[in-house]
């Protein structure tokens, strides 16, 4: 044998690192000694991968991230937004010496997460040049012999960049994300509270913990445990609900109506009058399903994010909870050192929910509304502020749309596909709008930093082929439109959240100085759902905030004197 011959069947051996196979082997050329054979796809699939280093450089700890779930499924990190594709491997012979056999991946990443981060310049090129190796058409890649080693052979300029991904834990299915997490609650609702979360007490905070088939924690007060019998990724049952009974030496102490509030959410699955349980018809249910939502969100005008957890719907919300730090409560749910820092709370639901979700839903014909949040971003509406962006929809008619992304203007047509209830084991069903966005132009003025991430993040959720919105109070938010397990569309992931702000005109024109009823004539053509009224100005009305009705205020002369507005 001539040594070059063996030095590749060495090496080849050692790249490839797999045993000689005991079926049919591939011969070298003169049929004397087996090929190494590539890795088998059955190697891989079920395997969770995270970069460990690029060209012998140590990668940035905790980054990117790569599982292939299925046979031909796979999901990752890039170090900011997650994604999901498909995958296959193929074998190919070298054409020059038909002595190896190159073992390679094809990766098709077909969507993700459109979060926007601020990495430093270091993460932003590991995150490049690890995509970059993901979208080639193929990659060469090996495994070691103990399977803890997947190395990329990334190619650059025609050279190999060989990049070498350590093996990890399988990452938590949806239906399992939420076992082994502690959170801290910001906010209940009280039966008394039309939907409004009302803010935890800040020396006596509400915790709550998941393991594989239990909850437990504090209610500021008293212990709590349950079993949970079922959980997916939109919900969880609670049963055999527990506490402990410390006491308190008044009734009129404010810890007593916490914890009611927060157990009722236990026993019954809404928030209840806890004096009234012993009724017949307050008796709980053996077990209760509580649905959920997880997000993530920046935390104030900083550059770090949280995740957020709500039982209950964005419309009808029952608790908000944060992340619970390490060392930050005792064993008995009572906070060391210093109390709950509730700064770090993202937002405030300041506004209650509609009082009868299943015969209220807006019409966004004639609405505008501003954007306070996009993929979690929050965006101030003050130019001063380094977080500032003027992202709106403004619906004109009740078949156009208008608005800002940012940096650059858009006009697009839109329709309404109907209306959703969802039950989610609580007296307020999960309500999906669903509507389609289409025929969307815009300019192409140059913007970039910031404002220009969140342009594409908001365009690319606009122009998917539908997606869904929930109102609440005088927010609006949208969702991306997704197949649930049971085959059934529901919402997906968090497009944004916007607030309703004035009109600039009704129809492309101004209505001050009209008539009265010539204004009336114009809004109902725009929107005939609307209640209008024509209302002398200094008349006495009443003060309840509507969005379903628009005042039209006007003179002496009976013509309109301030551009009508819902409300």
């Amino acid at each position: 044998m001539h040594l070059s011959t063996f030095t590749s069947v060495w090496l080849a051996s050692i790249l490839f690192n797999t045993p000689h196979s005991h079926g049919h082997q591939q011969l070298l050329r003169g049929g004397k000694l087996p090929l190494p054979e590539a890795p088998s796809p059955q190697q891989l699939v079920g395997t969770n991968w995270q970069l460990k280093e690029i060209r012998g450089v140590p990668a940035i700890p905790d980054s990117q991230e790569i599982f292939f779930a299925t046979e031909t499924e796979l999901s990752g990190y890039d170090g900011c937004n997650w994604f999901n594709g498909v995958w296959d491997t193929s074998v190919e012979n070298d054409s020059e010496s038909q002595t190896t056999v190159r073992p390679r991946l094809m990766i098709d990443i077909q969507m993700g997460t459109l979060r926007m981060c601020r990495l430093s310049a270091e993460a932003g090129e590991q995150q490049s040049t690890f995509m970059s190796a993901l979208r080639q058409e193929a990659i060469d890649f090996s495994l070691s012999a103990d399977e803890k080693e997947l190395t990329l052979y990334h190619t650059v300029e025609g050279s190999y960049m060989p990049m070498v991904l350590s093996r990890i834990p399988t990452p938590a299915q949806p239906h399992e994300r939420l076992i082994g997490t502690n959170w801290v609650a910001t906010g209940i609702v009280y039966h008394d509270s039309l939907n409004e979360l009302r803010p935890v007490l800040k020396d006596h905070p509400v915790t709550l913990s998941f393991s594989y088939d239990q909850i437990s924690g504090t209610t500021g007060t008293n212990q709590f445990f349950g079993d949970v019998p079922n959980m997916t990724s939109m919900e969880f049952q609670v049963t055999n609900v527990g506490q402990t009974t410390i006491g308190w030496e008044s009734d009129d102490d404010p810890r007593r109506p916490q914890e009611d509030a927060w157990m009722s959410i236990l026993y019954f699955g809404r928030s209840v009058d806890m004096t009234k349980v012993n009724d017949e018809t307050q008796s709980p249910p053996d077990v209760v399903t509580l649905s959920y939502t997880l997000f993530d969100e920046r935390i104030g005008d900083t550059n770090e994010w949280t995740q957020v957890l709500v039982l209950g719907s964005f419309q009808a919300p029952l608790a908000r909870f944060v992340p619970l730090k390490d060392g930050t409560l005792d064993q008995f749910g009572k906070p060391i050192n210093q109390p709950i820092d509730h700064q770090e709370t993202p937002f405030v639901w300041d506004e209650p929910a509609i009082e009868d979700p299943l015969h209220y839903t807006i019409q966004l014909a004639g609405s505008n509304w501003r954007a306070t949040n996009i993929r979690g971003a929050l965006i101030s509406d003050s130019p001063d502020s380094q977080f500032y962006a003027d992202v709106s929809l403004f619906f004109t008619s009740e078949t156009s749309l208008e608005g800002r992304g940012g940096c650059n203007q858009f006009d697009a047509s839109w329709e309404g596909l109907g209306t959703i209830i969802q039950s989610n084991g609580t007296e307020f069903p999960l309500i999906l709008q669903h509507l389609r966005f289409e025929d969307f132009i815009h300019n192409k003025m140059y913007c970039d930093g910031m404002v220009a991430q969140i342009e594409n993040y908001f365009f690319s959720g606009l122009t998917q082929e539908s997606l869904f919105y929930e109102f609440g109070g005088e927010e609006i938010t949208l969702w991306d439109a997704v197949i649930d397990e049971n085959g059934h569309q529901t919402r997906g992931n968090f497009i944004g959240r916007f607030t309703n702000v004035p009109v600039p005109t009704w129809g492309g024109q101004s209505l001050i100085g009209m008539t009265g009823e010539k204004a009336m004539a114009v809004i109902e053509a725009i929107n005939p759902s609307l209640q209008v009224q024509v209302i002398p100005e200094g008349s006495m009305m009443t003060a309840d905030h509507r969005l379903d009705r628009v005042r039209i205020f006007v003179g002496e002369d009976d013509n309109v004197t301030r551009e009508p507005q819902r409300g």
